[in-house]
């Protein structure tokens, strides 16, 4: 088997024949594997100082948890927030944005709020009230 060709070089990170402009001159990985490695080293160092996980501890969860948001389940397109609670510095989980930032936050943390909402959806009021009435929209 021969070697990349002309021009392009073979990374030993990702095994990818890269063209030579992605390397340093005498680096032997990509600038795209560099870019990855820095990443999840300062990702790593931020959850360490911020959130007290250990070296590791945040790839753990995200395996224990499925690779995914532990509320909605949901698959990530990019890193899952590590949720804790703002009175007692528990850390609790990974959720993705949209849990974490709008789902949460709306509640304020409050299981009761949410118990409601989940009890809202379940049984909505006005079809009790006054029967069931579908939204029109403004097109027809």
């Amino acid at each position: 088997m021969t070697g990349p060709r002309k021009g392009f070089r073979r990374c030993s990170r990702c095994e990818r024949n890269r063209a030579e402009r992605f390397f340093t001159p005498r680096g032997r990985i990509c600038g795209t594997c560099k870019k990855t490695a820095r990443s999840t080293a300062s990702h790593e160092a931020r959850v360490r100082s911020t959130y007290g996980l250990g070296p590791g501890e945040y790839d753990t969860l995200f395996r224990l948890q499925g690779g995914c948001c532990a509320i909605c389940g949901g698959t990530r397109r990019q890193r899952l927030s590590v949720d804790h609670c703002h009175k007692t510095q528990l850390v609790r989980g990974l959720l993705c944005r949209m849990c974490n930032g709008r789902l949460l936050t709306a509640a304020r943390d409050r299981p009761t709020v949410l118990r409601a909402a989940a009890q809202y959806l379940d049984d909505p009021p006005a079809p009790r009230l006054i029967g069931r009435r579908f939204y029109q929209g403004k097109d027809k």
